[in-house]
């Protein structure tokens, strides 16, 4: 039998990265404006709120911490993004407030660099397990 373990890990992580034509269903949860740099040291992105501990870091940058709930990995993710993908993000929100639906996240390459991009399932299925009861059952 072949194990599926691995093979997931970049969609279910708390960073996730979907290849292209790979899409996690995702469930909006807060916005959060950080400044983001590269530690040489560390070898990963650090995220810091004010310009002073950027010093040490190259490609300093701000940026949108997208954070949501990734139904791949069943648990919270960070997506970073720039300002044309917030402004795409936003865009889907708006229409999943007025049209419901499920929030659809994807990675795909534009002018040779890879761009987040969101877009409205408007038939997607139901997620969790929702059971429908009056409230006097409860009581």
């Amino acid at each position: 039998m072949i194990g599926l373990e691995g093979l997931t890990d970049h969609l279910t992580g708390y960073f996730p990265r979907p290849c292209e034509g790979e899409e996690i269903p995702i469930y909006f949860l807060d916005l959060e404006e950080k400044i983001a740099g590269w530690s040489p040291e560390l070898k990963r992105t650090l995220y810091v709120d004010n310009v002073a501990g950027t010093e040490e870091l190259k490609r300093v940058r701000n940026v949108t911490l997208l954070k949501v709930y990734n139904w791949l990995g069943n648990g919270e993710s960070i997506i970073e993004l720039s300002d044309p993908e917030r402004m795409q993000f936003e865009d889907v929100m708006d229409e999943l407030v007025n049209k419901g639906g499920e929030i659809h996240y994807a990675r795909k390459k534009i002018n040779g660099k890879i761009a987040n991009i969101f877009r409205l399932e408007k038939d997607a299925p139901a997620r969790g397990d929702v059971k429908k009861m009056s409230l006097a059952d409860l009581l």
